[in-house]
Order: C-alpha cells, then sequence, then structure tokens
C-alpha cells in the first residue's frame, strides 16, 4: 500500500494559490522565464506551513520579503523565502511601497485582511489573502471597488488544513 503525505486539500491550496499568482503572470503581460516576486505579509501559522513552502515549489516564483511584526515568525518566514529576501519588522507597507515586488501573499490575522489587501491594490499589486477576507459588507464593498479602481486580482483562499 502506498501512503501518500499530499492530501488533496493539499493538492487544492497548491493549485488555487499556483492559479492565481500564474494569472497574475498573464495579467501582467509577463513572459514565460520572467520571476514573479512574492511579498508574503504575515508569517505564522498556515503561512508558514501550507502557503510559503506550496508557493516556493511554483516555477519561475520567489519569495522576495516577508513581513511580520513578532520575531519568531519573521525568523521562520525568512528561511522558506529566498536567501536575498527582505525582511521588514514593523510596517508592511514599506513593503507594498517597492517597484520590485509584484504580487503579496496575506497570512496575517484575519483583522488585518481588509486593510492589507486594500493597501495592496492601492500600491499596484495583485493579492492572494486567506479567509475570511471580511468581517462585514462595508469591508467586502471596499475591497472590491480598491481591486476595481486600480484593476488588480484579488484572490481568496477557502481551504482548510488539517
Amino acid at each position: 500500500m502506498i501512503e501518500h503525505s499530499f492530501t488533496r486539500r493539499d493538492f487544492l491550496a497548491a493549485s488555487t494559490a499556483a492559479a492565481s499568482l500564474l494569472s497574475v503572470e498573464s495579467a501582467r503581460g509577463f513572459r514565460a522565464n520572467d520571476t514573479l516576486n512574492v511579498a508574503c505579509l504575515g508569517t505564522g501559522g498556515r503561512s508558514q506551513r501550507i502557503l510559503m513552502t506550496r508557493l516556493a515549489q511554483i516555477p519561475n516564483t520567489r519569495i522576495a520579503a516577508v513581513c511580520d511584526v513578532w520575531d519568531t515568525n519573521l525568523k521562520a518566514g525568512a528561511k522558506l523565502a529566498d536567501a536575498k529576501a527582505i525582511l521588514e519588522d514593523t510596517d508592511f507597507r514599506r513593503l507594498l511601497d517597492r517597484s520590485d515586488i509584484d504580487a503579496v501573499v496575506i497570512g496575517a490575522p484575519d483583522h488585518w485582511h481588509v486593510p492589507m489587501t486594500i493597501a495592496a491594490c492601492e500600491a499596484g499589486k495583485d493579492v492572494y489573502v486567506e479567509k475570511p477576507l471580511t468581517h462585514d459588507l462595508s469591508e467586502g464593498k471596499a475591497v472590491i471597488s480598491a481591486q476595481n479602481k486600480h484593476g488588480r486580482i484579488v484572490q481568496v483562499g477557502t481551504q482548510q488544513s488539517r
């Protein structure tokens, strides 16, 4: 009997994140060999276990920056990122200001999902954000408005890990 360590849920999580980020490539008109530079905002728990480890496996994708206010998570996230990744421990907006960051993966605590998503759209970055995106309808309208106004791609992950 063959034992599989990669579950269907793992596959769905990886393929959804990959499809979202690959759609960023085609939307931007990147050539096949171009590298997509991604910043991970929030590098604790699920971000380390699932998002960053799967993101690192996507061809032509580089975890170019990590941000977390908790030193332990920042250090762990740095180990999963590119060796030359930028580390930010106080303000995610500094990473959004960088022209060498193409997209962000948001795995921060839930109450940060909306402000980080809106700020990323305003900064011209495409977004993959974990659920829940919002807590009420007004937040949803604000995210949709920012996404539409700035012409960004926003993907909300709905997968669960065991």
